[in-house]
């Protein structure tokens, strides 16, 4: 039996040096042609999350091949193992746009920019709550995925701007809530405007973003569409004020899953590992305890298959439960993968509508949500948000997202 190796200095970019059988490199070609005709391949292909044509100068056809079959190869073996883990109680796939990445390539992807000092602010102590109280753990839980204040899923692209997605549809919820009229406003807004905010697809703050928003006003996303990328702004856009108020700042599983009674909650997270990136479905277990580096909002919590928070992504429907995922509940201190570190959400300056969320929380997203329970449960991340505003937050950025602070830069 002829045995395979495919080691050259390109491929160790994996982390490994694959060797296979001519039987078990044919399998493995086969998977990787059926997930290139996927919709997650087409996605690969659109969003160039593909090996980059640099890594690939020089290289014969049969290199380029032969790289793309030890990534993938890699992929699948990383699966297997995080399947292990998790006992069932997660599922994980190579059914994802980031397949063919090598580690180093998709960890540059979500870490964004890091490295500016900042100024340390401290919440008040009403807004700290860490455990989840006897009640809370007892609770039914919400889901806001089935009410018509839920925007689609999006794609961020390769652009570092998941803090303006985690923002901007945390401000068209909760101006929803008020008004009773969901927008769909320009991420792209943020990205070139927003200077005291963010660095465009470098990374960014959502609290400060929110403060933007309040305080300027936001255009359509038809009048400024998104392009994935950095750009001059454009001042010329219509922008709409919107019925929200200054960012409230809370930290703790039970603050997290007390504000998720009233709205969703912009949060942030450590993605930059290959649970989040290979996330098919379930309740994930165990995060490797890095840094945050992703902003995401939380949509919900709930008990169905063990206590979850439900988080929203910006990596398109595609990925995960329909765009969304589900992190254990109940875990303390910054929750799972950090969820409960630092969440944040517009005041809501009006009286909300009283079309609330479900008790029963569906996984699906939709374009016209309803306001209608659904019978799936709903599949929500860890933590715990009070609803007091905080000190006004600095205008520095972090690069330590763990003492009190709120201030980080999301870089995706």
């Amino acid at each position: 039996m002829k045995t395979i190796f495919l080691t050259t200095a390109l491929l160790a970019s994996t982390s490994c040096a694959l060797q296979m059988t001519n039987k078990e490199r044919n399998e493995i070609l086969d998977e990787l042609n059926k997930w290139k005709q996927s919709a997650v391949g087409k996605a690969a292909l659109v969003h160039n999350f593909l090996p980059s044509s640099q890594r690939q100068e020089g290289l014969s056809i049969d290199a380029k091949q032969d790289l793309e079959i030890t990534r993938f190869a890699h992929t699948k073996k990383v699966v297997e193992q995080l399947n292990k883990e998790h006992k069932g109680s997660a599922v994980f796939s190579t059914n994802n746009m980031f397949a063919l990445m090598s580690d180093e390539e998709y960890k540059k992807w979500v870490k964004g920019a890091f490295g500016r000092d900042h100024k340390k602010r401290q919440l008040r102590g009403e807004n700290i709550q860490l455990e989840l109280t006897a009640e809370q753990r007892e609770a039914s839980g919400i889901d806001w995925t089935s009410n018509k204040c839920m925007p689609a899923v999006k794609n961020q692209g390769q652009c570092g701007s998941c803090w303006t997605f985690a923002s901007v549809g945390a401000a068209e919820m909760a101006h929803c809530l008020v008004t009773g009229n969901l927008l769909d406003l320009a991420e792209q807004q943020l990205v070139d405007c927003a200077s005291d905010a963010g660095q465009g697809c470098q990374g960014g703050w959502p609290t400060k973003a929110l403060q933007y928003i309040t305080q300027t006003g936001m255009c359509t996303s038809r009048d400024y569409p998104y392009t994935a990328s950095d750009g001059q702004c454009n001042n010329s856009c219509k922008k709409t004020k919107l019925s929200i108020g200054e960012p409230v700042d809370i930290q703790g599983e039970s603050a997290l899953q007390s504000a998720l009674n009233k709205q969703p909650i912009s949060v942030v997270v450590e993605a930059g590992n290959d649970v989040w990136r290979n996330y098919q479905s379930g309740i994930v277990q165990q995060c490797p305890g890095a840094q945050s580096d992703h902003a995401v909002i939380a949509v919900g919590y709930g008990s169905d298959g063990g206590d979850y928070f439900k988080i929203r992504n910006s990596w398109g429907a595609e990925w995960g439960e329909q765009g969304y995922i589900r992190l254990r509940r109940g875990v303390g201190g910054k929750g799972m993968c950090n969820v409960a570190e630092g969440p944040s959400y517009p005041s809501m300056s009006g009286k909300p509508n009283p079309d609330g969320p479900t008790d029963e929380p569906s996984n699906d997203p939709t374009d016209e949500p309803s306001n209608d329970p659904t019978d799936e449960p709903s599949n929500d991340p860890t933590d715990e948000p009070s609803n007091d505003p905080t000190d006004d937050p600095s205008d520095d950025p972090t690069d330590d997202p763990w003492n009190g602070s709120n201030d980080w830069d999301w870089g995706n």
